[in-house]
């Protein structure tokens, strides 16, 4: 006679093996999340190291200041000045680019700041990604460049990105304004 309790009951292995792949999948959420905050670091302080040497700068001449110390001291600057500024740098943005971008030109009418990047090595799937890792930054910085504008007495200051391919075509704009 067999009892009960001799008996052993079988659980399903369906429990185990959700759990150890929901931890799998915990586990490489975690590395991609470190991984993309490590990118995040990368590229603020490459952008820091770009745009201290080309914006209009009021304190240390010595280029190590970071972009947000660049542009809290820059103080007023009109769009001509900017855009002067930015094209007497442009071979500076070349080369601190590592080869992604082949061409900078800023222009500058009435309130508005035009500033044109032109790389081969660009499409809207790059673009778009380094919009989401930087996106905070490139406008926190713009609405800083906006605000020297504005202290310059610019009424209604612009700014505007074109990102474009070799051949001109727009592959991103990038729009703000204060």
């Amino acid at each position: 006679m067999n009892s009960r309790k001799s008996k052993k009951v079988r659980k399903g292995r369906g429990g185990k093996i959700f759990a150890i792949l929901l931890s799998i999948v915990i586990f490489f959420a975690l590395i991609i999340f470190g991984v993309v905050m490590i990118g995040r670091q990368v590229i603020s302080s490459q952008t820091d190291n770009i745009a201290a040497k080309f914006l209009p700068s009021s304190g240390s001449s010595d280029g190590s200041a970071s972009v947000t110390d660049a542009v809290s001291q820059m103080g007023s600057a009109t769009p001509s000045a900017i855009a002067t500024k930015l094209n007497e740098n442009a071979d500076v943005i070349k080369s601190q680019s590592q080869g992604m971008i082949s061409s900078a030109k800023a222009t500058s009418t009435g309130s508005k700041v035009t500033y044109t990047l032109e790389s081969s090595k660009l499409n809207k799937a790059t673009v778009g990604a380094l919009l989401l890792a930087s996106g905070d930054q490139v406008e926190e910085v713009a609405d800083k460049v906006l605000d020297s504008m504005k202290k310059a007495g610019v009424a209604q200051p612009k700014l505007q990105v074109d990102l474009t391919d070799d051949k001109g075509n727009v592959i991103k704009t990038l729009n703000y304004s204060a």
